[in-house]
C-alpha cells in the first residue's frame, strides 16, 4: 500500500488548533483547561471532507512532531460521525486514524481493532467533548476498516475525475511597477497545493492587462495564471483565498475564472 502524506496541526499534548495561513501553520485557537490533544493531529492534502474541509487525521505514534509536519503514514480505519454545526447543520464529519511508516512501536498495527477498546472509546469522547466547548454536537456512528478508509480517501480526492478548471490571475507588478516580493507567490504556492495536491502555472506577459489609469495614460500588467483542477468549487476556500490576494496584493479586483471541462 502506498503511504499516504499527512500534514499535522496539532501535535499530541498541545493545548492549541493550528491552520495553513500565508504559507505557514497560523495559530487558530486556544483548547479550554484540561483539553489537550492525545495524539497527533492533522489532515490529508488535496483531499476535500463533507464539512468542506481536508479529510481529518489522528496519526498515532510514539513520535515527536511539530506543526506543519509531513508524515507518510499507513491508514489503519476511521470514525464515521456527523457533526452538527451551532446554527444546526449537519455535516458529515469522519476521522481517520494512521500510523507513521516509520514507527516502531505501532509497526504491527493494520487495523483500528488491533487497538485496545478502551483507548479508542477515549478518543471518541475526546471529539465529543473537543467539539462540545466550541458549541457544537459530534455524534459518533460507528468504526471501520483500513480499506474502507482508503476508499473514503480516494473519493475524496480533489484531483479524482475533476470536471472544473479554476484560473486564478495574479499579477507580477505593483501599481508602482515594482515586482513583488518572492514569498507572495510562494505563499500562494502552499495554499494551493496544500488545498488541492498540485497546480499549473503560466505567465502572460505580451498582451494582457491592458486598461486605462487615466484620462492621458494606459498601463500594462504582465500576470501569473495559477490553474488547479477540482470535482467541485469550495466556495469557502476561494473567497477566503480571494480576500487574502487582494490585501496581500494591494489590489481592487482579482479575477478567478472557473470552467467546465470533460475527458476524452
Amino acid at each position: 500500500m502506498e503511504p499516504i502524506t499527512v500534514i499535522i496541526e496539532t501535535p499530541k499534548g498541545k493545548k492549541y488548533k493550528c491552520d495553513i495561513e500565508q504559507g505557514c501553520m497560523k495559530l487558530k485557537k486556544l483548547l479550554p483547561a484540561g483539553l489537550i490533544f492525545p495524539y497527533d493531529f492533522g489532515f490529508i492534502p488535496g483531499t476535500i471532507g463533507g464539512d468542506g474541509d481536508p479529510l481529518d487525521v489522528m496519526v498515532i505514534s510514539e513520535i515527536e512532531t511539530f506543526s506543519g509536519c509531513a508524515i507518510d503514514c499507513r491508514i489503519i480505519g476511521g470514525l464515521k460521525a456527523v457533526q452538527t454545526e451551532r446554527d444546526g447543520k449537519k455535516t458529515r464529519n469522519d476521522r481517520l486514524f494512521a500510523v507513521p511508516k516509520i514507527s516502531e512501536q505501532y509497526g504491527a498495527i493494520e487495523e483500528l481493532k488491533d487497538f485496545p477498546q478502551q483507548v479508542l472509546d477515549e478518543i471518541e469522547q475526546f471529539f465529543i467533548n473537543y467539539n462540545q466547548q466550541a458549541g457544537k454536537v459530534f455524534e459518533p456512528l460507528g468504526r471501520f476498516s483500513a480499506s474502507k478508509a482508503l476508499k473514503l480517501i480516494n473519493k475524496s480526492k480533489l484531483n479524482q475525475e475533476p470536471s472544473k478548471r479554476i484560473e486564478l490571475f495574479i499579477p507580477v507588478y505593483s501599481k508602482k511597477g515594482k515586482l513583488f516580493p518572492k514569498k507572495y507567490y510562494t505563499n500562494l504556492h502552499q495554499k494551493l497545493t496544500g488545498k488541492f495536491g498540485g497546480l499549473t502555472m503560466y505567465s502572460r506577459v505580451p498582451v494582457t492587462g491592458f486598461w486605462k489609469e487615466n484620462s492621458s495614460s494606459t498601463l500594462k500588467e504582465d500576470i501569473i495564471i495559477y490553474e488547479v483542477l477540482a470535482s467541485e468549487i469550495d466556495e469557502k476556500f476561494w473567497g477566503k483565498l480571494k480576500k487574502w490576494a487582494l490585501k496581500t496584493f494591494n489590489q481592487e479586483e482579482i479575477m478567478i475564472h472557473v470552467s467546465s471541462i470533460s475527458t476524452i
